[in-house]
């Protein structure tokens, strides 16, 4: 380990974070864990988010690592948190020599931290269980300490991370009998012990011993103890090279949806304490199909502690219910959605807005900020008010995440082109607006007019202050991904609206990265043939989605799908199958294959999996619904075998 005196001896400016930028912010982060200000050394620690941003580790990582073991050890109240990160260092990504150096660094420092086995903070004690498992995963047999630990710590938490980490350990041993009948044992008494955080843990062991469906009783021993801990209680720690607690929890509670509700619905009822009930509901939808109407059940009652999480999965989930949502949950959400403060009422209004409740005009009417806009956008795609749509559309604060751009039709965008045109002139979403006016085949002079303008400029780049804070700017420019695409979106809708496709051709020719304009190219069908060559080269790509969007393209341009279309398509889907990580092809080669009229024979055994699966194959979460387009590609397969 380093002492902070050390710090000007590394030359941070040579180095990088997780930000893309230079480390020079680091010496200040580390030297404020020292700190006497508290509020200022808390939000060092929290600080260190940018040394493993993306889950990935940084050469500015590598070179913090001895420096905030030192602070471990010589800043108790940061001890147990300061451990965590370290630990955690260990399996994330990024570049490989990072990740050895990474490895070999938290590894050396291990026996410093191990000198606080015994440490008064059960918080810090929880910590070294992880750091050895470090150890366990170097080669060193834990089974008698963890063994000690479960019987003689006074903290329930500890207890429960030991009995989690023991079962581990029996699992991976190549003896494990006698250990597996000692967890056990264990976990028989722990499913009556007073600390709750065991009575947890042990219930989840003996469940994925007992298998699913699992016995009533162990569910509802779950679902008692879970209302009396919280998100500090458990889930939190991660074990090197063994099975991570929270981990063991959600694979467990994901084999059987019936436990899964009931214990949602328990901790829920109790206060959903650190959204860990609402959290359930959602993964009831992520592993299960068909179970968006149950998950919106559970979420009603979460809705009145008014906390963001719950809005969050709602919206997600509430375009794909199957029967009508119970009116409990617009009434729950009324009374937040009146709530004039900045929080639980800019989310309920845009939940009320999805279910098409025009209460919500009560509160929005000219929206004035972005979280407005985004409500009455929702409420307008909900109920197709068209007065609703044009106010929306021209409001100022109109983002490009806005269900008034994101739900444009053919049927709905003919009466929308002015305010389309004012986008277009004042160089808002030009993209989204130009495919919109493109596929609806629609336009008046007016708009004519305003793409002609934008297809002639030069295309810019996005100013870092237009409403786009969320996205990482740094990282934009560092990639080339800066540029708008204005001037080609709209020569593509020029010549889409039966104008010449020259400008469009040459914008798309002198594209760098062709392969993010082939859908572009794809919409003009044979128009784009001076660009097949380009095409064809990107059919080579190392990578699946772009091989897939060329396939696609070369069918529009040439109308022959047999010529390059359907070989790629069939070597995606071979190539996919045989990955052993992968466990169904690409939705849309599949349904693009089914549009073509080509079953190939790899995938009949599979289809009828695919389409009737009560479990997803392909896990959703939020708006990803892949799996939905996967068993819809199969239905269509099915259908052309005769099957369907």
């Amino acid at each position: 380990m380093r002492s902070p005196e050390e710090l000007p001896t590394v030359d941070w400016a040579l180095l990088h974070h997780g930000l893309r930028a230079e480390a020079t912010d680091v010496p200040a982060r580390i030297l404020a864990l020292y700190g006497d200000d508290g509020e200022r050394s808390e939000g060092a620690v929290r600080g260190l988010w940018v040394l493993t941003r993306w889950a990935e580790v940084y050469p500015a990582t590598v070179a913090a690592i001895p420096f905030l073991a030192h602070a471990a050890v010589h800043v108790p109240r940061h001890r147990a948190r300061l451990m965590g990160e370290l630990v955690a260092m260990v399996g994330l990504g990024g570049a490989e020599e990072d990740r050895t150096a990474c490895r070999a660094l938290v590894t050396a420092e291990v026996p410093a931290l191990l000198a606080f086995q015994d440490d008064e903070d059960p918080d810090v004690r929880r910590a070294v269980l992880t750091v050895m498992t470090l150890a366990h995963a170097s080669g060193e047999d834990l089974w008698t300490h963890l063994a000690g630990r479960y019987e003689e710590d006074p903290d329930g938490r500890v207890r429960a991370d030991a009995l989690v980490a023991l079962a581990g350990l029996a699992e991976r041993a190549a003896d494990g009998g006698d250990r597996t009948a000692a967890v056990r044992r264990w976990s028989a008494e722990a499913l009556t012990d007073p600390e709750p955080q065991l009575r947890q843990a042990a219930a989840v062991l003996l469940m994925e011993e007992a298998g699913a469906p699992y016995p009533a009783r162990l569910v509802e021993a779950l679902a008692e103890a879970g209302t009396h801990t919280g998100r500090a209680d458990r889930n939190t720690t991660l074990f090197v090279g063994l099975p991570d607690p929270g981990e063991r929890q959600a694979s467990v509670l994901d084999g059987d949806p019936e436990a899964l509700v009931t214990v949602a619905r328990r901790w829920i009822a109790a206060g959903d304490g650190h959204d860990l009930g609402s959290f359930q509901a959602k993964r009831l939808t992520a592993g299960w199909r068909d179970r968006e109407d149950e998950a919106v059940d559970l979420l009603r009652g979460a809705v009145a502690y008014g906390r963001a999480p719950v809005f969050r999965t709602l919206e997600a989930l509430l375009p794909y219910t199957r029967r009508p949502v119970d009116p409990g949950l617009a009434a729950a959400l009324i009374p937040l959605a009146d709530d004039a403060g900045p929080g639980s009422s800019r989310d309920a209004r845009l939940v009320l807005g999805l279910l098409g409740d025009a209460r919500l005009t009560r509160f929005v009417t000219e929206p004035d900020s972005e979280d407005d806009t985004d409500a009455l956008g929702a409420l307008a795609a909900s109920t197709f008010r068209l007065d609703l749509w044009r106010t929306v559309l021209r409001a100022p604060y109109l983002t490009e995440e806005n269900r008034a751009l994101t739900l444009l039709t053919p049927a709905v965008t003919p009466q929308l082109l002015p305010e389309l045109t004012h986008l277009l002139r004042a160089r808002r979403h030009v993209m989204v607006a130009a495919r919109a006016i493109g596929d609806a085949e629609a336009a008046v002079p007016e708009t004519i007019a305003a793409l002609t303008e934008i297809a002639d400029e030069e295309d810019g780049t996005e100013p870092p202050g237009d409403g786009h804070g969320f996205w990482d700017v740094m990282e934009r420019r560092h990639s080339g991904r800066d540029r708008t695409g204005n001037a080609v979106a709209a020569a593509v809708a020029l010549a889409r609206l039966g104008g010449p496709a020259d400008r469009a051709l040459a914008l798309l020719s002198a594209c760098p990265e062709p392969a993010s304009f082939l859908d572009l190219v794809a919409l003009l069908g044979p128009s784009a043939r001076p660009l097949l060559a380009r095409v064809e080269a990107a059919l080579t790509s190392l990578w699946p989605a772009p091989r897939l969007a060329a396939a696609q393209a070369h069918h529009r341009l040439t109308g022959d799908p047999h010529a390059r279309c359907v070989p790629v398509l069939l070597g995606l889907v071979r190539e996919q199958l045989a990955d052993d990580g992968c466990r169904a092809p690409s939705p849309t080669a599949l349904a693009t294959l089914a549009e073509l009229g080509v079953t190939p024979d790899g995938i009949r055994p599979h289809l009828r999996t695919w389409a009737d699966s009560e479990r997803r194959i392909l896990p959703s979460y939020g708006e990803d619904r892949c799996d939905d387009r996967l068993r819809e590609a199969a239905r269509a397969h099915l259908r052309l075998t005769g099957e369907g």
